[in-house]
């Protein structure tokens, strides 16, 4: 495949980010929805059932397809880099 090239822009707040320590994926035929969110860890726990969304993403499903190609592809890079991701045995 050709590598394209592409100029990115962005204003502060979209460069800045958001942190997202929990994730939900829900799809239909038509789309994927990724919905990040934030569960602070000092005042809520999981089971409280109360986070706060940070971004939703929709993908049509050839799209997820490639971004899941492609977070694969990326965690094999990092892990090569800096060693194996070692997941805690209550969250896989």
């Amino acid at each position: 495949m050709a590598e394209r090239k592409m100029q990115i822009t962005a204003d502060n707040e979209a460069r800045r980010g958001h942190y997202s320590n929990l994730a939900l994926i829900s799809h239909r035929k038509e789309e994927f929805v990724l919905d990040f969110l934030f569960l602070d860890p000092q005042t809520q726990t999981p089971q409280e059932g109360q986070a706060i969304l940070v971004s939703r993403v929709v993908l049509n499903p050839g799209h997820m397809k490639r971004l899941y190609q492609a977070i694969g592809e990326n965690i094999q890079r990092y892990e090569k880099n800096f060693g194996t991701i070692v997941l805690p045995a209550n969250l896989t």
